[in-house]
């Protein structure tokens, strides 16, 4: 029987949030008074037919971000819904696809949901989460289609080099695959963040959207960027879902765009110190917590020294009104998810609980 269901995105809406939310992957929402914007920027319907496979200026928007043609961009409704869209286009019901181990759940249940057979390569804890290249070149036997991972890392926030993507890249080749990078973190890294992983090579596809850096995930804008074949191919698959896309989020989301300078300077100014807070916190609980730090991130994945498993942890903390993702929602019981993307007072909060509970306090 096919998966039919992400069991983490079920725990994420009926579980996650809390007073101070370190549950959260994505940067705290944005209002409309972040989002400047006049009703002359908003349509309701599509102005014309060519608006049919997206409206024209948001394709045109995105592809002069990221260095492509607007006919390489395929919009889709946020990140999850981009690897979807690229997972219907490219497998088959039995098609072999390696994905890294841990990974964010909502992928690997997309692909059981369609039917492929999925391997596993390793990202270890004691290695990094740099990726083991002989065992991804011993298992990309004949047959595998895909090769999917996530840059910069989820859950870990590891950003591995260019040259180690196309090292993927490069024995994804040899076997006749391609590689599907899903870099909705991308853009956290400001102007230190490498370029798109599709320019590694026409067998590399991206996918990302304004949700996580930008927090604009009420406007659902997410996008794959791939060859103009592999991108033709999409859009006939998006047919299956619809003649037109929402042009109200679309319009809205073309004028994110334009702001998108001013929008990254928001990002930054939320996610600096608490990038500052956690980095200092993790040192001061080495005793109890070990951890791969990356330079920037908006989530870290904590390993417990002194406990095989974090709900426990989990649910001392729900007593403090704070929120974790436990690391079994990423096949690593002993771990768990921060998320520090929010207020910073509220991050200063949920660390404070956080310590507590990791001393056993409730």
């Amino acid at each position: 029987m096919r998966v039919k269901a992400s069991v983490y995105m079920r725990w994420a809406k009926e579980h996650a949030a809390a007073r101070y939310n370190l549950a959260n992957s994505g940067l705290v929402g944005c209002t409309t008074a972040d989002l400047s914007f006049e009703p002359r920027d908003l349509l309701v319907n599509a102005p014309n037919a060519a608006s049919a496979d997206g409206y024209p200026p948001l394709k045109e928007a995105i592809a002069a971000q990221y260095g492509v043609t607007p006919e390489r961009v395929v919009l889709a409704e946020g990140t999850s819904g981009a690897n979807f869209l690229a997972f219907s286009a490219l497998v088959e019901p039995g098609d072999e696809v390696l994905v890294e181990q841990p990974t964010y759940e909502p992928l690997l249940a997309a692909l059981g949901f369609l039917g492929a057979r999925i391997r596993r390569f390793a990202r270890r804890f004691e290695e990094g989460y740099r990726p083991d290249f002989e065992q991804i070149r011993q298992r990309l036997r004949e047959g595998v289609r895909l090769v999917v991972l996530t840059n910069p890392h989820n859950p870990s926030g590891v950003l591995l080099s260019p040259e180690d993507v196309a090292e993927i890249g490069r024995l994804a080749a040899a076997a006749g695959a391609r590689v599907l990078v899903d870099e909705v973190y991308r853009d956290t890294w400001f102007e230190e963040a490498p370029p798109s992983h599709v320019h590694l090579g026409p067998h590399f596809l991206a996918t990302s959207s304004l949700t996580k850096a930008y927090g604009l995930s009420g406007l659902r804008c997410g996008w794959i960027l791939a060859s103009e074949e592999l991108a033709d191919r999409m859009r006939r698959t998006n047919d299956l879902m619809g003649a037109v896309g929402s042009m109200p989020g679309q319009t809205l989301a073309t004028t994110a765009f334009r702001q998108l300078p001013r929008l990254a300077a928001r990002s930054r100014a939320i996610l600096d110190p608490n990038i500052a807070l956690v980095h200092a916190f993790l040192q001061e609980h080495e005793e109890q917590l070990e951890c791969v730090v990356p330079k920037r991130s908006m989530t870290v994945f904590p390993r417990l020294r002194h406990e095989e498993d974090s709900e426990p942890l989990h649910d001392r903390l729900r007593q403090l009104e704070t929120s974790i993702v436990p690391g079994k929602y990423f096949e690593a019981p002993r771990h768990f998810r921060l998320g520090f993307a929010v207020r910073t007072e509220d991050v200063e909060k949920g660390l404070e609980n956080l310590g507590r509970a990791l001393r056993g306090v409730a």
